[in-house]
């Protein structure tokens, strides 16, 4: 009996002490401080603006998120930030936001629940340093938090920094009726603040509003992950650094990702849309390789500059989303991979060679996308 006893007291302390350890690290997740910075954003086609916004940390006091500016911009990418209060703050655990929508002529609100062990991890890993053109170096890290609004009460969160961008999470508000227009705006004439917004729509908003059609279906699209691997066509080349942007906002490379996430098939990845990758061939001969995996109209961004034009920006990325959704719905064990011309020719910067095109393929089915492009450079 006394034996069963003893049995019973080292488990119970075994218990304790765990649970000590545990709440130590939730202790520490709650406290530990990082620089970071709030940051809000909004697309160019849907303008929006935070009539009240915040962070809550563990301790009850709150980080504001950058309020009452007009957001028309990059969708991910911040358009409003301010150095809010000190540089060095605890990880929040929840977010609220009360937003105004032009496009569709209502208020919003949300208060979500952030994955806060998830934001510490980010912000506590090491990711290495790079270099300035100027030789100085200076340590990668993570130090904004954006907001992402988009129409129908969207948001979504990123973490990102000159280690790269991570798409934390998407979630729901919820419209507010109550909301006092007078509190909001100085003009108190509604209906004639919408007339001049509406007649600075681009066309295609102006017609979802005529059609009471506004929808967030194109930002939800932008955010679904596939599952597949990105590699070359090339036994002989071996990637031994990366950098990739995606049409979720996500930047991903070497330094946040490891050399894993190329060939990883479990966790989804988002529509790949510029890749740069560093190979090395059999000889130990290194190259830089620039890929853009669709373009419009066959053009280069510096041939076309989609990315200052909404219109055509939207166009080449419902593009490239409905290659991807396309093949995906008839394969599986898909890779992305970098068909290269049986000879590598290394580019001259002044005069870039195409050197291969980029695929998607399965055990049963290739599709060739038939405007990427792939440039290689010499990158010793």
């Amino acid at each position: 009996m006394k034996k069963y006893s003893n049995i019973i007291i080292n488990i119970l302390l075994l218990t304790i002490v765990l649970g000590c350890e545990k709440n130590d690290k939730d202790m520490i997740v709650k406290v530990e401080k990082f620089e970071w910075s709030p940051e809000v954003s909004a697309d160019v086609a849907y303008p929006m603006r935070v009539i009240f916004g915040s962070f809550a940390l563990s301790d009850g006091n709150s980080v504001w998120i950058p309020g009452g500016e007009i957001l028309r911009g990059e969708w991910w990418s911040s358009s409003s930030v301010y150095a809010v209060g000190e540089e060095r703050k605890k990880v929040p655990e929840r977010m609220t936001i009360r937003w105004f929508s032009y496009a569709e002529n209502k208020f919003y609100l949300g208060v979500f629940e952030l994955p806060q062990k998830k934001l510490y991890d980010i912000f506590k890993r090491d990711y290495g340093t790079f270099f300035y053109p100027d030789g100085e170096e200076y340590k990668k890290a993570y130090n904004t938090l954006t907001v992402g609004i988009a129409p129908k009460g969207m948001i979504t969160l990123w973490i990102g920094g000159s280690a790269g961008n991570i798409e934390i999470g998407s979630y729901q508000g919820h419209e507010v009726l109550d909301e006092d227009w007078n509190d909001f705006s100085k003009n108190p004439d509604r209906k004639s603040v919408m007339k001049s917004y509406y007649d600075d729509f681009l066309p295609f908003v102006q017609k979802e509003i005529n059609d009471n059609k506004v929808s967030n279906t194109y930002f939800k699209n932008r955010l679904k992950r596939y599952n597949y691997a990105i590699g070359t066509n090339n036994p002989d080349f071996k990637i031994y650094d990366f950098d990739i942007l995606f049409l979720n906002g996500e930047v991903m490379e070497k330094s946040n990702a490891g050399l894993e996430f190329l060939t990883d098939t479990v966790n989804g990845k988002g529509v790949a849309n510029r890749i740069t990758i560093f190979i090395e061939d059999r000889f130990r001969h290194k190259f830089e390789v620039r890929i853009w995996v669709d373009l419009l109209d066959g053009k280069t961004t510096s041939e076309n500059n989609h990315l200052q034009d909404p219109i055509e920006e939207r166009a080449f990325n419902n593009q490239l989303m409905d290659r991807f959704k396309t093949f995906f719905e008839h394969n599986q064990n898909v890779e992305l991979y970098i068909k290269f011309d049986k000879e590598i020719k290394k580019s001259n910067i002044n005069k870039p060679v195409y050197s291969g095109k980029v695929c998607l393929k399965s055990a049963t089915n290739e599709f060739e996308i038939p405007n990427s492009k792939v440039e290689v450079y010499d990158a010793e």
